[in-house]
């Protein structure tokens, strides 16, 4: 999560991002977050109100019929009344984040961005992580892949980090063949993920079970490691192992 706010950072001041620069070397940029309240929506926040290289005019929460109407108190922005989602309100900024999930992004990304006067869109789902045409970027390796689209995909957190390692000994040696072996955190999960691991670590420190309950995950997550993360493919793989090659 924190490389997407990274990219999302570094990419909006990138020299090759051609829309983008243009239009902060015009004025400040209207800036919206959908999926506001959630994990990576609250990063997003903390992230751009450290950022002082990304002139930002306004910042505009969206959320859900359940978030509209709360208030986010930020340090940098004031308060801020969280909005009800529509793809109008989201195409009134220049930069929208998506911080939700695959289906939400399928449904309403294409369309925020859509034409002259849609906004910027950056995905942090795996919604178009392999869909062609639409660039899969991490900043520090092909953020020039970013010229002329107006929507634009991050890629799973395991490959981004894994490719920041190796980038530079393919560009030196060129790697043929990669294994990795990874330990998926439980905020891939959310929320909800988060909750469940720090609740049922809790309860089994102070005595009060013997194993943690769980609803979220399969099997209960603290003290264990799951080896299943997502659907299994035809292939034979998991999802979240097939991202890595996304």
């Amino acid at each position: 999560y924190l490389l997407l706010h990274r990219y999302a950072l570094s990419n909006i001041s990138n020299q090759h991002s051609s829309i983008l620069q243009h239009q902060i070397s015009m004025a400040p940029l209207n800036v919206g977050i959908v999926g506001a309240t959630g994990a990576v929506g609250k990063e997003i926040i903390g992230c751009l109100e450290k950022c002082c290289s990304f002139p930002i005019d306004s910042l505009r929460l969206f959320g859900s019929k359940r978030s509209a109407g709360r208030k986010i108190d930020t340090s940098k922005f004031g308060n801020i009344t969280i909005e009800l989602f529509s793809e109008d309100s989201a195409r009134e900024c220049d930069v929208v984040f998506l911080a939700v999930d695959g289906d939400f992004s399928r449904a309403h990304a294409e369309n925020i961005c859509k034409g002259d006067d849609g906004a910027i869109v950056i995905d942090n789902s795996s919604a178009f992580r392999y869909k062609e045409g639409i660039p899969l970027v991490v900043p520090e390796i092909n953020a020039e892949t970013t010229k002329g689209k107006k929507l634009i995909a991050n890629p799973n957190c395991t490959t981004a980090i894994g490719l920041m390692a190796v980038w530079p000994l393919h560009k030196l040696f060129g790697l043929s063949k990669m294994v990795m072996s990874t330990y998926q955190a439980a905020s891939g999960a959310g929320q909800p993920g988060m909750d469940e691991l720090m609740e049922g670590t809790r309860s089994v420190l102070n005595g009060e079970r013997d194993v943690a309950e769980n609803k979220v995950f399969a099997h209960p997550l603290p003290f264990n490691v799951i080896p299943h993360i997502d659907k299994f493919q035809d292939n034979g793989y998991t999802k979240e192992e097939m991202k890595v090659t996304w």
